[in-house]
């Protein structure tokens, strides 16, 4: 039997996605996106999103869907990434954005050009060829020490720049330490879920 997740708002809203039957894929809930996506506000609007540990994908489809320009998927796991190209290309034909298998560096969308797409088969842990992203979603396997080891790597790689906003989900119970450029500037708690909007200060 199939799961799905559904797409809140925009372009594609009430667009169901379905998601992988693997374990360790845990879609952001609906009341929690809903939140985030108020605190980004216009900043959605022709950002650059990477969507690193993507899993079913939905915090990057919901971005594009609102506005985003350009949105990189990275899983380690394939049936996750064929998952989601699948339901990339499933899209309104009209309304679907560029599905790019190459990720070159430097280039950018266009505003008001239709939104590209990287969908990458790779661990998270690895660099790939990319300018810095304005808003960085991080979510990754609960129980994984993923998020403290992906952190610092997001400056070393090039993916963040002062302004950066990055995202963040962990569980309630898990400590969060944060690298020191980084600040909190909304945060808040469902459940057994913690979730933080960080701005990259330097």
């Amino acid at each position: 039997m199939d799961n799905h997740v559904r797409i809140i708002a925009g372009l594609w809203r009430g667009k169901h996605i379905t998601v992988s039957d693997n374990a360790l894929v845990r879609p952001t809930g609906d009341r929690i996106r809903e939140t985030l996506f108020n605190w980004l506000g216009k900043t959605i609007h022709h950002a650059r999103c990477l969507d690193l540990f993507c899993g079913s994908g939905i915090l990057g489809l919901e971005a594009l869907s609102r506005g985003a320009a350009e949105t990189t998927f990275v899983d380690s796991d394939a049936a996750v990434i064929a998952q989601l190209r699948k339901t990339i290309t499933q899209l309104p034909a009209a309304q679907r954005p560029r599905l790019l298998v190459s990720h070159p560096q430097g280039v950018n969308s266009n505003a008001g050009s239709p939104a590209n797409v990287y969908v990458l088969h790779q661990d998270a842990l690895l660099p790939m060829k990319s300018e810095p992203y304005d808003i960085i979603f991080l979510d990754p396997p609960f129980k994984s020490d993923l998020l403290a080891q992906c952190m610092p790597l997001l400056k070393e790689y090039g993916y963040e720049k002062k302004g950066t906003l990055v995202y963040i989900e962990i569980e309630a119970t898990q400590l969060l330490t944060l690298p020191q450029h980084w600040q909190i500037i909304k945060q808040g708690k469902a459940g057994h879920v913690r979730y933080h909007l960080i701005e990259v200060t330097t």
